[in-house]
């Protein structure tokens, strides 16, 4: 295979215009950006300006000066990898210089739900705020990230079933939403809107961003500590699996694109896993002569340590 010469610069470019029109979100572009403009000044600064000259000595000489988190370091990788395969497809290059690139192992902790007594003092707080507390109803109800709920469309209800996709992951979310939830957006819906949360005149980030700030404010005045909008997600799904939800369905519900993303977020909370691992090691162990044998031991001598007192 013959490569093509072709720059660094046109081959983001290109591969961006591709992004787009696929009608990815505008985030997912955003992100790829974020990562092209310093590759593009690493890579010039270096001498090397086409697309072939990058090679994986390069870029592992870039990875090692970052300072981000090993999520962001993981994500950056993901991407690059994306946009190098992109490039071997188009026959710019051979093989992909991101291909044996690895991140960081990251020892993630475990998300942290809001309390009941937390999602009391918030709603308590959204009282006189009639649209932040429709909207924190539903993100604790729904589970959706805040920019799937500022943005949600009036047309995504049918009675008390929502639908719609996720713009992160373009996942199809189906979900019930209680009576109470229901009853807190009608009150909020404008007739005249297609939006519950939006005017649908400003970027889709913008105003994900302004409800996040009206949402750290209610916080504040509830006084809950270590607030995130995240967290009105995470609370969704620790409640799911403290019920004994399949961390398979929770996955659904999140619009997850695979149950690993669920998994690795969610784990410590998964109790039908762990109950189910509990009874089978128990039963396994019911089956174990040397077991049977220390226990009648261990009966034995606490008989005798009985009698002697």
């Amino acid at each position: 295979m013959e490569e093509q010469c072709v720059t660094l610069e046109s081959a983001c470019a290109e591969f961006l215009r591709d992004l787009r029109a696929r009608g990815l979100a505008r985030s997912t572009i955003r992100d790829y950006e974020s990562i092209f403009r310093p590759l593009k000044r690493f890579a010039h600064e270096r001498g090397k300006t086409e697309l072939r000259q990058v090679d994986e000595a390069l870029l592992r000489e870039w990875r090692a000066a970052w300072t981000c988190m090993p999520s962001t370091h993981q994500l950056r990788i993901t991407k690059l990898k994306a946009f190098f395969r992109f490039a071997v497809d188009a026959n710019w290059i051979e093989k992909s210089p991101a291909a044996r690139l690895r991140a960081p192992r990251e020892r993630s902790q475990p998300t942290m739900p809001l309390s009941r007594l937390e999602m009391r003092l918030l709603f308590k707080a959204a009282v006189p705020y009639q649209r932040e507390r429709a909207l924190l109803l539903l993100m604790r109800y729904s589970g959706l990230a805040i920019g799937d709920a500022t943005t949600l469309e009036r047309g995504a209800l049918a009675g008390s079933l929502l639908t719609l996709r996720r713009a992160k992951s373009d996942e199809l979310v189906l979900c019930s939403l209680p009576d109470p939830v229901l009853a807190e957006l009608n009150a909020v819906a404008n007739p005249r809107r297609k939006h519950f949360f939006w005017s649908g005149e400003s970027q889709r980030e913008t105003v994900a961003r302004y409800w996040r700030s009206r949402l750290q404010r209610i916080a504040q005045l509830a006084g809950v500590k270590n607030f995130r909008t995240h967290r009105l997600r995470d609370t969704f799904a620790v409640e799911l699996l403290l019920a004994g939800v399949s961390i398979e369905d929770v996955s659904t519900l999140l619009g997850h694109r695979s149950v690993q993303v669920t998994e690795r977020h969610y784990a410590p909370w998964n109790g039908a896993r762990r109950d189910r691992l509990v009874s089978i090691l128990n039963k396994v162990n019911a089956r174990d002569d040397l077991l049977k044998e220390l226990s009648g031991s261990a009966s034995h001598r606490t008989s005798i340590t009985r009698k002697s007192h």
